[in-house]
């Protein structure tokens, strides 16, 4: 009875492992779906029986994804829409994302893939080549879009593409598993011919670290986040303040960067700057977070200190305010989108023999929380380590 038992739990095993190495087409009407999104409804489309996303993400509620293949086919609309794919879904909150911007069709940014950390998709802070690339994306009528994702890498395939037309160096979420699905965000689009397929996880290797470029400032330390309403971005704390703030070490990432968002929760307020008025004065709504650093400099000397951050922040060097900054999205002018660079902003530090202080007061609306620091010249100069 016993031999029994264990030879059909090894069949049902063989079955379901052989169920899940082969490609599955899950229908739109099926239970399976979880979708988190007011206006998604299922309907007839360009011919085709679709699933209409609006802003939200519908998500199958029994897969879980390490490797494998997602497919699917796309009808975005002639409207500025971003319509794509989410893949090792932990939640709404925690998952990988690679996304079209139909809107952008042809420009650099057309397709981009971004990790999403505590509820905040960190496009801003991950852009460019692994991140981002040029595609023509054509509108209101069925393209056929593939990712291909294996360890801590994936490949983005569009419109039946011989070659991919991204291909994914390194997953920010690292290794970790999920459920499939899409998304889609302001006026989204219509999909589909759904189809999965679960692959063999493979042996995980250590990642190895980066090297960042000489001059990068890599250890800081953070505090909790705070409302503006608590904390004024542009007012250092007073010594007893700082004191009593829970700090938590961090680390940088490739090129150098803290990803607040690891660590902390966003406000994810959308703020447009459409009016040139709206640019003036200060902003309600925002999170700030204090992160400190520390230089040792042999002589009294002036150095330069390059810097990006999303989205705004106040430079304080021995508590005094030495900077302020503002990189919001469409905060400079109607297209600038607030991608986070290390060339973004300078400032001059007045050094003094012996240990600096820098505190960054790094204030938040939306689309990544992060920043990044280098000293230009380290003549004279000795970082923490």
């Amino acid at each position: 009875m016993k031999s029994s038992l264990c030879l059909a739990a090894a069949f049902l095993c063989v079955l379901v492992l052989s169920i899940e190495a082969s490609a599955q087409t899950v229908p739109f009407d099926s239970p399976r779906w979880q979708i988190k999104d007011p206006k998604a409804r299922v309907e007839d489309y360009l011919g085709r029986k679709s699933l209409y996303l609006n802003s939200g993400y519908a998500f199958l509620s029994d897969v879980v994804f390490e490797n494998g293949v997602i497919e699917v086919d796309i009808a975005a609309p002639k409207l500025r829409s971003f319509v794509g794919f989410v893949f090792r879904f932990e939640s709404e909150d925690d998952h990988e994302t690679v996304y079209f911007r139909p809107h952008k069709s042809r420009l650099e940014d057309a397709v981009q893939y971004a990790p999403a950390f505590n509820g905040a998709t960190c496009w801003q802070l991950y852009s460019g080549k692994g991140f981002t690339t040029a595609v023509e994306i054509p509108q209101e009528r069925w393209v056929h879009a593939r990712i291909e994702i294996a360890g801590l890498g994936g490949k983005v395939y569009f419109n039946n593409s011989d070659k991919p037309i991204l291909i994914i160096e390194d997953l920010k979420r690292g290794y970790s598993r999920g459920s499939v699905g899409l998304s889609a965000g302001a006026n989204g689009g219509h999909f589909s011919n759904f189809t999965y397929k679960v692959e063999p996880a493979g042996e995980r290797q250590a990642r190895t670290p980066a090297p960042v470029a000489a001059g990068i400032l890599a250890k800081w330390e953070l505090s909790e986040a705070f409302e503006v309403n608590q904390k004024d971005p542009e007012t250092i704390p007073s010594p007893s303040e700082l004191k009593a703030m829970k700090w938590q070490p961090v680390g940088v990432e490739p090129p150098g960067m803290v990803v607040i968002d690891r660590y902390r929760r966003s406000p994810s307020i959308v703020r447009f700057f459409g009016d040139p008025s709206e640019r003036i004065g200060k902003r309600a709504g925002r999170k700030v977070v204090f992160a400190r650093a520390t230089i040792y400099s042999e002589r009294d000397q002036i150095r330069r200190m390059s810097l990006g951050y999303s989205d705004e922040v106040t430079v304080f060097l021995n508590a005094k305010p030495v900077f302020t900054g503002k990189s919001a999205f469409r905060f400079r002018d109607p297209g600038f989108l607030g991608i986070m660079d290390v060339e973004n902003d300078a400032v001059y530090l007045d050094l003094k023999k012996g240990r600096n202080e820098i505190v960054l007061a790094v204030a938040d609306y939306f689309g990544g929380w992060g920043f990044i620091c280098r000293i230009d010249d380290l003549r004279g100069i000795k970082l923490s380590e």
